[in-house]
């Protein structure tokens, strides 16, 4: 992978980390809102599943930051478009499609095997 396609992956990783900050910061300003307000109807379960999925969405973005976090590093230190299982190049179609893989799809597809098997 050459440099322009690094600074070309840390633009593109960086814009989405800070969309999905600013969208985390956003829910929680807005949940805090939320509360005040259905402090005296909390019987009603459609506002607190509205709560449970919102929670859990911004839990995977939670996980997501942290992929994307993990990714910048590998760029920083050069093992970025590296796979951590086999050690070979990640294709550039991979990482469009998923800029925060480790893994190449080959490495990818045996490990999701793998664990449907033990599911």
């Amino acid at each position: 992978m050459d440099d322009k396609n690094r600074e070309q992956f840390r633009k593109i990783l960086t814009d989405l980390m800070d969309g999905l900050e600013d969208q985390s910061g956003q829910t929680v300003s807005e949940l805090m809102l939320e509360q005040d307000r259905e402090i005296e109807v909390l019987a009603d379960s459609s506002i607190q599943m509205n709560w449970a999925v919102t929670l859990r969405l911004r839990s995977r973005e939670s996980r997501l930051i942290k992929k994307i976090k993990a990714a910048l590093e590998r760029i920083g230190d050069g093992t970025y478009g590296i796979c951590e299982t086999c050690g070979e190049d990640i294709s550039i179609k991979r990482l469009m499609a998923r800029p925060v893989t480790s893994k190449c799809i080959e490495c990818k597809e045996k490990e999701e095997k793998m664990e449907a098997i033990l599911s």
